[in-house]
């Protein structure tokens, strides 16, 4: 038996060798090895927190987060695994002094099975600097123009800082924090929520996902105001000192205003009144001259619309020195009228008024004024009527009565003295 067994050993191992290479032949041919490439697998960074606690933050340089991951084994086991399945991974606690990390690459599928797994670069290359954190004004841009009409008042907004964190480097570029209202044609307020743009010293947007806000966005109000032109009304009160007298001459620099507020005030709103207490010409020996505050005598939630316009007109009122002329008349240059039928009026001279020859009076006024007097025509009119009715008498009784003259002057010209004239009354 042993004899059997031993006989042609040479060739039995030869056919077992044999059968070996016709199994593996065999395999091969059926289930080969394969290599496949999986791009751009991103390195997942582990621990990155640990240098942000430190108050650092990193960049990765040179597209060393992505890499290519060649996987080699049995055409099975590769064309089984996806890209999902390819882990890489660098550890920040991995950091060399050369601020690179290597790179760790594995597949969750077939982990056992895999003959080999590599990746084309072997170190993530990292800048590492401080981190920063600034504070920045945000600042509203308007852009366009409201309806004909209307312009744009105050601006509101819920916050007007922005806190701003990032790299150091990074940070240090951005000058300000600006966000874009457009209002193009609008005519009531504008309130919306606008995005916080970030920008340089040369005007360029500087967008970079390092950086991070507090905030995102900025609520704001704009407030569209309706304008208007209005007049500037005013009244006068008080007289200038004796011998003095208004010419009825008042300039104002401003005749009209534009004004701006909301709607349903505005368009209501007529005048710009400026009371009597603000142009006061009692005791005035010379013209007065006053500067108003329009914004002063607007109503709430209307102002000027001109936001250059300082807002101030300046009232001229003109005074003069009042002059004298004489008048003369006579007796015979008066005349009763109104007396009622059955009764006869009869001028009385009284030695202190008028008398029987010619009566003399001063007349008082401006130059341009008393000019308008003729003095050669003077007539005066007693009203016995209008005497009568002030005091409510039906008829007259017989006697004397004192009458005030109407002595046909021009308005702004008059007599000092209290003159009279005694009329006696008496029936037919």
């Amino acid at each position: 038996m042993k004899k059997k067994i031993t006989n042609n050993w040479d060739l039995k191992l030869l056919a077992l060798l044999f059968s070996v290479l016709l199994w593996l032949i065999v395999v091969n041919i059926d289930d080969p090895v394969k290599t496949v490439m999986f791009s751009g697998v991103e390195v997942k960074i582990l621990n990155g927190n640990e240098l942000e606690a430190q108050g650092q933050v990193y960049e990765i340089l040179e597209d060393t987060g992505v890499v290519n991951v060649t996987v080699k084994g049995r055409r099975s086991i590769v064309e089984d695994i996806s890209k999902e399945n390819i882990k890489a991974v660098a550890d920040m606690r991995d950091l060399t002094s050369m601020d690179t990390i290597s790179i760790k690459v594995s597949s969750n599928k077939y982990a056992n099975e895999i003959d080999d797994i590599k990746c084309d670069i072997d170190n993530v290359k990292l800048n590492i600097e401080k981190l920063k954190k600034i504070q920045k004004p945000i600042h509203v841009d308007v852009t366009g123009d409201p309806e004909n009409g209307y312009i744009l008042g105050s601006l509101t907004t819920n916050m007007n800082q922005v806190y701003i964190e990032g790299p150091e480097s990074l940070v240090d570029t951005i000058a300000e924090a600006k966000a874009q209202l457009q209002v193009d044609n609008v005519m009531n307020n504008v309130s919306s929520s606008i995005p916080i743009k970030l920008y340089d010293a040369e005007g360029k947007v500087v967008d970079d996902e390092r950086l991070s806000m507090n905030v995102e966005h900025v609520s704001v109000n704009q407030e569209v105001l309706l304008t208007k032109k209005v007049p500037i009304h005013y009244e006068i009160q008080g007289e200038p000192a004796e011998g003095y007298a208004a010419t009825g001459e008042v300039t104002c620099n401003v005749e009209e205003v534009l004004i701006a507020g909301r709607k349903s005030i505005v368009e209501k709103y007529e005048a710009i009144e400026i009371p009597s207490t603000e142009l006061d010409l009692s005791g005035t020996t010379a013209d007065l001259t006053v500067v108003v505050d329009l914004e002063e005598f607007l109503p709430n939630y209307i102002s000027l619309a001109n936001p250059n316009d300082e807002g101030r007109a300046t009232i001229k009122i003109f005074v003069e020195p009042e002059e004298t002329i004489e008048i003369s008349f006579s007796k015979e240059d008066i005349v009763v009228e109104g007396v009622p039928e059955g009764y006869v009026a009869e001028v009385l001279t009284d030695g202190n008024y008028v008398t029987n020859e010619e009566t003399r009076l001063k007349v008082y006024g401006l130059d341009t004024i008393l000019s308008k007097i003729n003095q050669n025509n003077i007539k005066l009119k007693l009203d016995f009527a209008a005497y009568m009715q002030e005091r409510d008498m039906s008829t007259p009784d017989t006697g004397i009565y004192y009458l005030i003259p109407d002595f046909g002057l021009p308005e702004g010209a008059y007599i000092k003295d209290n003159f009279k004239v005694q009329v006696r009354i008496t029936k037919n």
